[in-house]
């Protein structure tokens, strides 16, 4: 009787401690058994937390999102700004000299203007050349519009133009020409320069004079 008056009073005393418990806590209780071991396992947000004979379910408190700003800074061209600009000396211009125009020059020789074919020596000697132009490979001999009178001429075979002198530049199509006259622009060779855009295409084509080159 003594034994059973015991348990009812331990009873008693249980169910007070849970109802404590269940009052003061601010998170929810649970019994500990397998069915909440393995839901525990499987919860990404949340986690229980056991001691004796209780588990408490407590939330998995979510960590602040940081954010970060990036700021872009102009970086200053020193290229572009006006006193570089200001200091760069321009590049010269080339006269533009049309089929009719070349026509006249390559009838009418004046020892101040100079015709120049800057295709190599093995496509001159495949198609000719403009009557009375003279032979400065771009490709192959760059290097030539930097060269010195005596050693240009000694090169080349023809003196190198001077100061008074108005150089004209042409090739196939009309870009290596392009490419010299602005070479010459940059070496001084020459006084005043000049193109024929068209170049050999054009010259070929609408029937001007052929020289032959050996």
């Amino acid at each position: 009787m003594a034994s059973k008056q015991a348990a009812s009073s331990l009873q008693q005393c249980l169910r007070t401690f849970w109802a404590s418990r269940r009052a003061t806590c601010s998170y929810r209780t649970v019994r500990r058994s397998p069915q909440h071991s393995r839901l525990a396992s499987t919860q990404s947000q949340s986690f229980f937390y056991r001691s004796g004979a209780c588990a408490l379910w407590m939330p998995r408190l979510r960590q602040p999102t940081r954010h970060f700003t990036t700021t872009l800074v102009a970086r200053k061209d020193e290229s572009s700004s006006p006193s570089s600009s200001s200091t760069s000396a321009p590049e010269p211009q080339s006269r533009l000299y049309t089929f009719t125009d070349m026509q006249f020059v390559a009838s009418s020789p004046d020892p101040n203007r100079i015709i120049i074919d800057v295709r190599e020596p093995s496509e001159l000697k495949s198609t000719g050349k403009i009557p009375g132009s003279r032979n400065l490979p771009i490709k192959s001999a760059a290097d030539g519009f930097f060269l010195g009178p005596e050693e240009f001429e000694e090169r080349f075979g023809w003196e190198k133009p001077s100061q008074d002198d108005e150089v004209i530049f042409y090739c196939k199509a009309g870009v290596r020409s392009q490419a010299a006259a602005r070479l010459a622009g940059q070496a001084d060779f020459g006084g005043k320069i000049g193109e024929f855009p068209g170049s050999w295409s054009e010259w070929a084509e609408k029937g001007g004079e052929v020289e032959s080159v050996d």
